[in-house]
Order: C-alpha cells, then structure tokens, then sequence
C-alpha cells in the first residue's frame, strides 16, 4: 500500500458525535475474530465501521486484514498526517488512517483493533471511547499464536507471559470484558449487545 493511498482525509465539521470503540487484549485472544464476527451481524446498520489498521508487517490473507507498510513508507505517511493514531508493540508499528478520526466526527460507530498502551493517547484524540477488552485462557492463547506459525516457541512463550495492565483513561467508561476460551459465537454475540448499546446512545 502507497503513502499517498492514506493521504488525510477532508476535515470534518461536525462535532465528534460518534464512537470510537477500542477492541484490546493480549495476542491470541481473537480480537479480529470477534470484530470480524461482530460486523457480519451487524453489516446492515449504517453507522457501523471497522477499523483497517496499518501494519508495517505483511497480513497473512487467512487471519488477518490490514494494509501493509514498511517502516521507510510508514514513517513518511505518518509524517505527512496519513494517521489519526499509532502505537509501537511486538517491534512492529500500527497505525489507524486519519479517515478513521473523520468517520467518528462524522457520526459512525467505529470498532478499531487497538493496543491497550494506545488508549490514553486515542482518549485524548477522540471525544467519545468505548472499550472492550477479550481475553482467553493462556494455553489457548499459546496454541492460537502458534497455529499461525510466524514465531517460533519462545517468542510465543513471551507473547503470552507480557502482563500489560489495562487502565481505563479519566473519563472513559468502565470496559466490556470478554472472554473468548469458550464458544466464539457466544463472545461475538457479547460484543453485539455492546455495539448496539452504543448505538443506541448516539445522538438522533
């Protein structure tokens, strides 16, 4: 993907009447899986988007969806404004698209796959945060990072052992948690119940 397919996008007058909703958790919870699922049960709302966040590593088409940067064409786009947010974890940098910033403003829901180091700073630049935090046991988590086959045993090993704490920022409310070690259909319907809280709480 170019640097100059993130170009900003136009400014938004509206007042920040949407929500940003911050998936988090550690590697392997299956964020993406229950975003993914989310949004196919709720694909006929409107105001419903979801984040593709930035990766300055390549997406495996089985798992994952992102747009793919190196860290030369990332560090220009981000020096041209491309991005609303970024954070660095794992070695790798992520990003969210100025675009998604402008869909919030413009009054969407949008379901953003986030670090829980990134959520101080995304409080500060978006007016409304929802937080949902997955989890799952950590044999599983271990196996999952694994079947995907791009570390090797310690690598995995380290990924489940880093404790990140989540902090919920002054004035965001308390998170959804979820916990995903059991049937996904029922985590991904504990996050539809959410979305659609949040949607409901939209101004008219």
């Amino acid at each position: 993907m170019s640097p100059e397919a993130l170009a900003p996008a136009p400014a938004s007058s509206a007042p920040g009447r949407g929500v940003l909703v911050a998936v988090v958790g550690p590697s392997g919870a299956g964020k993406d899986t229950l975003i993914a699922g989310a949004a196919e049960c709720l694909r006929a709302d409107p105001l419903l988007r979801v984040a593709r966040r930035v990766v300055t590593r390549q997406a495996l088409a089985a798992s994952e969806d992102h747009a793919s940067l190196d860290d030369e064409a990332f560090c220009a786009a981000l020096g041209k404004g491309a991005f609303c947010l970024d954070w660095q974890a794992h070695g790798l940098r992520y990003a969210l698209p100025r675009s998604v910033k402008d869909e919030v403003e413009r009054g969407f829901v949008v379901i953003a796959n986030l670090s829980r180091r990134s959520l101080g700073e995304a409080a500060r630049r978006f007016a409304a945060l929802r937080i949902v935090e997955v989890s799952a046991d950590p044999d599983l988590l271990a196996a999952r990072i694994a079947d995907r086959g791009r570390e090797g045993a310690q690598a995995v090993s380290a990924r489940v052992t880093r404790q990140v704490p989540l902090e919920i920022p002054p004035g965001v409310p308390p998170a959804l948690r979820i916990d995903n070690s059991g049937d996904v259909e029922t985590a991904i319907a504990e996050l539809v119940g959410f979305l659609r809280h949040v949607r409901a709480d939209l101004p008219a």
